[in-house]
């Protein structure tokens, strides 16, 4: 080994040991479960609590940058069917995007 290819060698050792060492800390994210929980608790609370879930939510799209997740959930008020779709931070905060009603 020369002299360059060993000076190299040594310099990345402390980067090695760090790697490989010191536990890696998992990030925090809302489980799809609690998504959907706080999706469909929004979407009520928008009719006032006066709707129901005629369809499970459903995850959409998970955002892998912010960690966000965008859930769609299915509420019924009386004769009209919507999907509200809300995006889901990971402290399990639903956040509205849009919504459509179903049938028009």
């Amino acid at each position: 080994m020369s002299y360059a290819v060993g000076m190299r060698f040594i310099a990345y050792l402390p980067l090695v040991f760090l790697l490989t060492v010191v536990p890696v800390q998992a990030l925090p994210v809302c489980s799809d479960r609690d998504s959907k929980v706080a999706s469909d608790d929004y979407a009520l609370g928008l009719f006032r609590k006066q709707g129901e879930i005629f369809h499970p939510a459903r995850v959409f799209k998970r955002h892998h940058t912010s960690r966000h997740k965008e859930v769609a959930s299915y509420v019924s008020v009386r004769d009209k069917y919507y999907s509200i779709f809300t995006l889901v931070d990971i402290d399990c905060n639903a956040r509205f995007i849009k919504r459509t009603r179903q049938g028009d």
